[in-house]
Formats: C-alpha cells, sequence, structure tokens
C-alpha cells in the first residue's frame, strides 16, 4: 500500500506543480483588451459546449529500403465533446472522448491499435472559490472486439485470442467527496464513498471469469473509495498539457489501487491541424496480462501514441 499512495502522492504533486505556478487573474478592468471581454462574456452562459472531430492518417512505403523495416498504415478517428453547465453554486461538467484507430503492417491485416469510450460525468456544490462538494460518475468500455496478437487461437475466426468486446470489459464508477481547486488548471477530488461496477457482456469471456468476475457471472461491484486530479495547462501558446488520473481503492483490499493515468502533449498547428503526445497508463491487479518476459499475472501496461489529426472544432463561446 505504502507503494501505491506513495505513487498517489508523487503524481499530484507533480501535476500540482506547475499548475501552481500559473498566476489565476480573476479581475477584469474596464480596460479590458477584447479578447478579455470574449472570456467574460462567456461566463454568463449557463450552458457552455465544445466539440473536437478529428481524423488521422499515417502512412510509410518501403522499396528496396537497406535500412530495414515494413510498410505500415494508421488510420484514426476521434470525438472530444464536452457540456457543461454553472450558475453561481452549482456546477455540472460532461466530457465525453471517443477513439478508435486501425493499423497495419506489411502483410498483415488490420489491427486495432486504439478503441476507447470515456464518460465522466461531474455535479459540484460550491462551499469557496476553491472548495466544492462533489458527485462523480466515470464509465469506460470500447467499440468493438479486441485481440491478443501473441497467443493463437485455432477456435477464433481470426486465429488469436479473443481478450475483450463492447462492454467486456466495461467500468461504472459513482463516488461522492469533495474537490479541492486551488487555481482553475488544477482539480483533486477525494471520495470516501464509492462504488466501481465491472462488467462482462460478452458470454464467452464471462465463461473464462475475465477482469475479476466470477466464472458464469456478467459483473461485479466494489465498494471503496476514489482520488481523482486533473490538469489541463496551456504551457506555451498553442501547446497544452492534459492530464487526467484515476485511482479506486476497494476496502476488502486497501493495499490493491486500481490506477489510471491519461497525459497529452498537444500542439495546435493551424486552425484544423494538430500534433499529440499521447500515454495511457493503467493497472488492476484482477487483470493478468502476458509480461515483456513471458510470465502472465498482473503488470502496469503502458500505451504510448503520436497522433497527428486533421480537426474541426465547434463551440458557443
Amino acid at each position: 500500500m505504502k507503494h501505491w499512495c506513495t505513487l498517489l502522492i508523487t503524481l499530484a504533486t507533480v501535476m500540482a506543480m506547475p499548475a501552481i505556478a500559473q498566476l489565476d487573474a480573476t479581475v477584469v478592468s474596464a480596460s479590458a483588451d477584447s479578447l478579455a471581454m470574449k472570456h467574460l462574456a462567456a461566463d454568463s452562459i449557463p450552458w457552455k459546449y465544445k466539440g473536437v472531430v478529428g481524423a488521422g492518417f499515417n502512412a510509410v512505403e518501403l522499396s528496396n529500403w537497406t535500412g530495414g523495416g515494413q510498410d505500415a498504415v494508421t488510420i484514426r478517428g476521434l470525438f472530444l465533446g464536452e457540456l457543461d453547465y454553472a450558475h453561481e453554486i452549482f456546477s455540472w461538467e460532461n466530457d465525453l472522448d471517443l477513439g478508435y484507430s486501425l493499423q497495419k503492417q506489411g502483410d498483415q491485416d488490420f489491427r486495432k491499435a486504439d478503441d476507447r469510450i470515456i464518460f465522466v460525468s461531474k455535479a459540484s456544490w460550491k462551499q469557496t472559490d476553491w472548495f466544492r462538494w462533489t458527485a462523480f460518475m466515470d464509465f469506460r468500455t470500447q467499440f468493438y472486439l479486441g485481440y491478443n496478437y501473441d497467443v493463437p487461437d485455432s477456435t477464433s475466426p481470426t486465429g488469436f485470442l479473443k481478450v475483450s468486446n463492447l462492454m467486456a470489459p466495461g467500468y461504472l464508477t459513482g463516488s461522492a467527496g469533495g474537490e479541492w481547486t486551488p487555481i482553475p488548471q488544477f482539480k483533486m477530488m477525494v471520495a470516501p464513498l464509492a462504488a466501481r461496477g465491472i462488467f462482462v457482456l460478452d458470454e464467452e469471456l464471462s465463461n473464462k471469469g475475465a477482469f475479476g468476475v466470477t466464472p458464469g457471472e456478467s459483473a461485479l461491484v466494489d465498494l471503496g473509495a476514489v482520488i481523482n486530479a486533473t490538469l489541463n495547462w496551456e504551457v506555451f501558446e498553442n501547446v497544452t498539457w492534459k492530464c487526467r488520473a484515476y485511482s479506486f481503492m476497494r476496502y476488502d483490499a486497501p493495499d490493491l489501487w486500481v490506477i489510471s493515468v491519461e497525459n497529452a502533449i498537444l500542439m495546435k498547428v493551424n486552425s484544423f491541424l494538430s500534433v499529440g503526445f499521447l500515454t495511457d497508463i493503467f493497472y488492476d491487479d484482477r487483470i493478468p496480462v502476458t509480461r515483456d518476459d513471458g510470465t502472465v499475472g498482473p503488470a502496469t501496461q503502458i500505451r504510448n501514441q503520436l497522433a497527428i489529426n486533421f480537426t474541426h472544432t465547434f463551440t458557443n463561446f
């Protein structure tokens, strides 16, 4: 448990340090420039929405290339949506993150490289400028079948072992607690009352007891506590660092934490082209994986991506 507590404290500190360094300018004078006045006008809109639709394509073609390698094609699509309500002491924030990508190398068929559905909703009751009582909901699953391409399976139509599907797994977490917001760029929530449901609605995976459910069952619910932190910081002009950290502690196993971190450095090239460096980190002691050394068991899962996307943004503020 000390290991995971140290990890969480370190993560929160690293996320908070650059954000705390930013000045929180809260006073707009009568002589404010037009940009500041636009932000002031936006604050008068109770409902705000923002959506980003993107598509990306990468291709590598080799011919008589002595350095080695394979032809490769990657196709990706994404949608990021926000719908927020704010009025005096009550606020309601909703975020939707959809992503899917396919990759083809050499003579291989197209294989899934990214597949995610994440919906986060948070309702808050303001107590002070820096503290709010908060109810939080986090839902996660994927669009389609997933396979482990390192494990052959003659019974599978693809020839590889099926490991996931839509709502297999599906994760739903609900919690209530308090949120600390020392500055607008950084938020941390601590929720001592939380429940996390794991759903496996694929019969084949359910019968195997995948993702920690009892074999033959389709759901498992744990009671515990949640610690969440988010960072949204414009490091430089057109360069934004976004990070979302989620952790869940089961009361029946306080030394075993579920950890999820989504980290992104986003660079805006122009109004329709962006470049992103993405890192996802996930750990759940109930999920066995094939480690790099060939052994099977729980392990920290890491995914790194370089994404070049053509995007379109629509918003009402």
